[in-house]
């Protein structure tokens, strides 16, 4: 089983920690530029977290956009990008 089904076609998703430290910038980000996006905690959601891990997604926070893109662990260059590219 891949992980293309944890993509949300309407809204970009957010899985990580609330302990991670880059997460809670990502939502930072997402948050300022007034922009809805779905979070998932991995350390609640074992089974994902396993899917993640077992498809080489280790670092958080994966951020899945509607389109296909996939980032893992992003700078705020990368997560200005993303933000452009779901606007």
């Amino acid at each position: 089983m891949g992980i293309e089904e944890l993509r949300d076609p309407h809204m970009p998703v957010i899985y990580g920690e609330d302990s991670c430290e880059d997460t809670t910038r990502a939502r930072e980000h997402f948050d300022a530029a007034g922009r809805v996006f779905r979070y998932v905690r991995i350390d609640q959601e074992a089974a994902i977290r396993q899917r993640l891990h077992e498809a080489g997604y280790l670092a958080t926070p994966v951020i899945m956009i509607p389109d296909g893109g996939l980032f893992v662990e992003p700078s705020d260059e990368e997560l200005a990008l993303i933000l452009a590219e779901t606007a």
